[in-house]
């Protein structure tokens, strides 16, 4: 993961902060199950990422050594594969 849980967390409260200062959010539930709720959100879409590269980076790996001994920017490709598949599943990032 790219940011760790203390970092989501402080990212939840203040986007909390600001929409609460901005009276455009109205609590139904406490405050902090709420800050719980939107840090569990991001960390989940977080991992998902997390997932999505994991698999990317497999395809390269196994198609790697197909390629005959051609060299290839292994960024690119990642980058390449990494939007096909976000395209193609619908994931926003």
């Amino acid at each position: 993961m790219k940011l760790t849980i203390e970092q989501v967390e402080k990212i939840s409260k203040a986007v909390l902060a600001s929409l609460k200062a901005k009276e455009l959010l109205i609590f139904k539930d406490g405050e902090a199950r709420v800050l719980e709720r939107v840090t569990e959100a991001i960390l989940a879409d977080l991992r998902a990422e997390d997932a999505l590269d994991r698999e990317v980076e497999e395809m390269i790996n196994s198609h790697s050594a197909g390629l005959g001994g051609q060299t290839i920017d292994h960024r690119k490709m990642f980058n390449m594969i990494k939007n096909k598949l976000v395209r193609e599943r619908g994931i926003i990032l």
